[in-house]
């Protein structure tokens, strides 16, 4: 692939990573104009910080691709095309939701003081013993 082949496909993969991204909004966003809803509200459903709730969705993607690259076949109708579109849409929420955190100083969306997530999990199934786990903050 040459240079200019290479930098088509790229400019086509973002275009359409683009487009699916402002179509899967609405959905995933409970038509809150909120952007990074869903991870913040799935978060606070779970006790986790709104990134870990982001980094389940992209573990799914991730680990499926390494199913098909360790099998070579595909099990579902999701291609490899879509599910690393996916995963560039994950990356940029992941950033907007850092540059979030970043910017407005808020602990309200990602954890408390400490970075340990907020939220009610009281109703989650996590063993007790998970508990002792928290995010540490950046230095």
């Amino acid at each position: 692939m040459t240079t200019q082949e290479l930098k088509e496909f790229r400019d086509d993969l973002f275009s359409e990573a683009m487009s699916i991204s402002d179509a899967k909004s609405i959905e995933y966003t409970i038509s809150s104009d909120d952007r990074l809803y869903n991870f913040k509200h799935v978060a606070e459903r779970l006790g986790i910080t709104p990134p870990q709730a982001l980094m389940v969705y992209v573990l799914k993607h991730t680990d499926a691709i390494c199913n098909d690259a360790k099998t070579g076949k595909q099990f579902s109708d999701e291609t490899l095309r879509s599910r690393v579109i996916d995963l560039i849409n994950y990356s940029v929420l992941l950033l907007a939701l850092n540059d979030t955190h970043i910017n407005d100083n808020s602990t309200e969306s990602i954890g408390d003081e400490s970075g340990s997530p907020i939220g009610n999990s009281q109703n989650a199934s996590e063993p007790d013993k998970w508990s002792v786990y928290s995010r540490t903050t950046k230095a």
